[in-house]
């Protein structure tokens, strides 16, 4: 029995579970949204009907003093300032007896004029103890209120709803709703990993192991301790099944036994399915953590613009850039010496810290009462990301042989991604409805939701046989900030990426969204897309550049291609031009990310063979982190010159010009080393 066919079990049941849960969610999202559309219209009127009941009131008064209904004044600046405060209305206008407009605050459509005048409404109002009436006229609900004070009809008061307003929400309502199964799916997915997904896959994979061993005439090998599930009781008949051959092998002659042992192996080993066990255990805990900080991605900015205090020589673009840039620099930094400490300490004890320093950094952050307290609760958090995200990254390291290291990054890079996917759009939504400060509040919680998934860790690392990386020194940094090949790939292709990413994404993204009258939920969905498309695409990417395709190829069509993005406000300034704009992103850092760290080892071969990989890769690796923290200034910067649609274009101009560069010069490389070995 083939491994595949076994794994193709395994994505069959899964397949299966969330085919079923995926039409669940649909039919429920379907009459939710059904439902929401039914109330929305009625609920509006109710709410203009209220509205307009207190201006009436108003108006009731002032002909209690003596006043004409006619020479009323500032009713069109009362108008004006309660439309303001209603962005749903369309207009307000009160009318005499006749339907003739006295006073008015916005623009009235010509077909709403004549429905004021009509007899049929004015003779329905004019009844005793009238009410509130409201009609679809063209493209505008019509709220309609009676004045009259002692029973005879002075006018009435019309209050107007623009159906194209109505649809907006609608339209926002929808998107909600498909977020959340996105995100549901996710979720359940990694509810599905966390239950059974990695006992079933180790499973299906030890059972495979057994029967190929089997099939070779390897009969010495036991599986330690069966689970008590149905693959647990195969691998127990198949253990059974051993034991009676090695039992009837033992009863042999000695001529037979050297006849049958030269044709196969017996004998009494026993396997450890433990580091496979500790290594799946090591996602749920991942998934939470980083699921706390994503979740803040889409309204930071917003938040920090609403802490705003005046810092001398700082503009104000720069300074809401602050945190973002404080936050990346800490981890860039930190990482190098977190994880030898990490190791020290060990890993979960390391995790508990960092996930417990998330929880004050959070809880903190949503009490901040400025910018300045605001940079220090957020460096606090920073802290805890470093922490957790290098002892879980060191975990891996732990557990996993090399014949499965790969699935361990896999659900290391797995868990970060599906949290990028669940995080800012759900983040966004909790922003609009709860606020920013109580969003805060719901991270610290996952933090701490965090920390009873990292107390089922090992209490003990896996660290025989394996020598810890040492950290990148100045003398390291010094050495290959002058190589021209690694200073090409640096410079020119991952520092740029990332001042891409996080100048455009997690800064100009959120804060040009807001700028044009969106949401914060929008903000979240434009990140959402991002991770999506990663997801879906860097896999086939990294496919492609395995199987050969010239990786400084991928790289430099990536870098253009995220770039290109950024010149769609040329075109337009929608919401949508900003989807588009995070599409391209998300497609091009796919397309480069998995390509930029092989051509580490390609381009550097000579410098990893004599000074080894840890000071390579931890010079590359901070260096690109750095672009993370440059990101954000540099968006600022171009803000500050050029508004938000310059700084989208400007950025992705240089980012064009990099990739340029960055073909050209690994190109030449590549012919001079060709000319040199010939």
């Amino acid at each position: 029995m083939e491994h595949a066919y076994l794994r193709g079990i395994y994505w069959r049941l899964t397949g299966i579970v969330m085919a079923a849960t995926l039409i669940s969610l649909s039919a429920v999202s379907y009459f939710a949204h059904q439902a929401f559309e039914r109330a929305l219209a009625p609920e509006m009127a109710s709410k203009a009907v209220s509205v307009g009941a207190s201006v009436r009131s108003l108006i009731v008064k002032a002909l209690g003093y003596g006043i004409e209904y006619q020479a009323l004044h500032g009713v069109e600046q009362s108008f004006a300032e309660i439309k303001n405060e209603n962005p749903d209305f369309s207009y307000m206008v009160a009318t005499d007896e006749r339907g003739a407009i006295l006073s008015q605050s916005g623009t009235v459509p010509e077909n709403v004029r004549a429905h004021f005048m009509a007899s049929e409404l004015l003779n329905s109002l004019a009844r005793p103890a009238a009410e509130a009436q409201t009609a679809l006229v063209g493209n505008q609900y019509v709220v309609s209120l009676p004045i009259a004070p002692q029973g005879a009809l002075l006018g009435v008061l019309h209050i107007g709803i623009d159906q194209a307003f109505v649809q907006k929400i609608m339209l926002e309502m929808l998107l909600d709703v498909l977020v959340v199964l996105v995100v549901a799916l996710f979720f359940t997915l990694e509810l599905l990993n966390f239950i059974a997904g990695a006992r079933l896959g180790d499973g299906l994979s030890a059972l495979a192991t057994a029967l190929e061993r089997v099939r070779k005439g390897d009969f010495s090998v036991r599986s330690a301790a069966p689970t008590a599930d149905e693959i647990g009781r195969v691998m127990g008949a198949l253990d059974s099944t051993v034991a009676r051959l090695n039992e009837r092998y033992e009863r042999l002659g000695a001529a037979a036994r050297a006849a049958l042992a030269a044709r196969f192996r017996f004998g009494e080993v026993t396997t450890s399915q433990a580091d496979r066990d500790s290594l799946a255990r090591i996602r749920a805990p991942l998934f939470t953590f980083i699921l706390a900080e994503e979740l803040t991605r889409p309204f930071l900015p917003s938040y920090v613009n609403a802490l705003l205090v005046p810092v001398p020589g700082l503009s104000p673009q720069i300074v809401i850039g602050l945190p973002i840039v404080l936050f990346m620099l800490i981890v860039a930094v930190g990482q190098p010496f977190l994880g030898a400490w990490s190791e020290r300490v060990g890993r979960r004890h390391a995790m508990m810290t960092g996930a417990a320093i998330g929880i004050a950094g959070f809880a903190a952050t949503a009490l901040a009462h400025n910018l300045y307290d605001l940079l220090v609760w957020r460096s606090i958090c920073a802290l805890g990301y470093a922490i957790v995200f290098v002892a879980a990254q060191g975990y891996v390291l732990d557990h996993a042989r090399p014949a499965n290291r790969a699935q361990g990054f896999a659900l290391f890079v797995g868990a970060i991604m599906v949290a990028t996917i669940c995080g800012p759009s759900i983040g966004g939504i909790f922003a609009d409805n709860i606020g920013y400060r109580a969003s805060f509040g719901i991270s610290a919680l996952l933090c701490a939701i965090s920390m009873l998934a990292i107390g089922m860790l090992p209490k003990t690392d896996n660290t025989a046989g394996r020598r810890p990386e040492r950290a990148p020194t100045a003398a390291d940094f010094g050495r290959l900030l002058v190589n021209a090949r690694f200073l090409s790939l640096t410079a020119l292709a991952a520092m740029p990426a990332k001042i891409l990413l996080t100048g455009v994404c997690f800064y100009l993204v959120p804060l040009y969204i807001v700028a044009i009258g969106s949401t914060q939920a929008m903000a979240g969905r434009m990140i959402m897309v991002y991770a999506v498309v990663m997801v879906l695409v860097a896999p086939i990417a990294a496919r492609f550049s395995d199987l050969g395709a010239r990786r400084e190829q991928l790289v430099a069509a990536g870098l253009a291609i995220s770039a290109l993005g950024g010149l769609l406000p040329l075109i337009s300034n929608d919401p949508y031009a900003v989807f588009g704009i995070v599409l391209l992103l998300g497609l091009g850092q796919a397309l480069s990310i998995a390509s930029q760290s092989a051509l580490v080892g390609d381009l550097c071969r000579d410098e990893v063979k004599r000074y080894g990989d840890g000071p390579v890769y931890g010079v590359y690796r901070m260096l690109e982190r750095l672009g993370n923290a440059l990101g954000p200034l540099i968006a600022a910067v171009l803000v500050i010159r050029f508004d938000y649609q310059g700084a989208f274009i400007a950025i992705s101009l240089l980012v064009l010009a990099c990739s340029i560069l960055f073909w050209v010069s690994v190109g030449m490389q590549r012919r001079a080393a060709a000319a040199g070995a010939a």
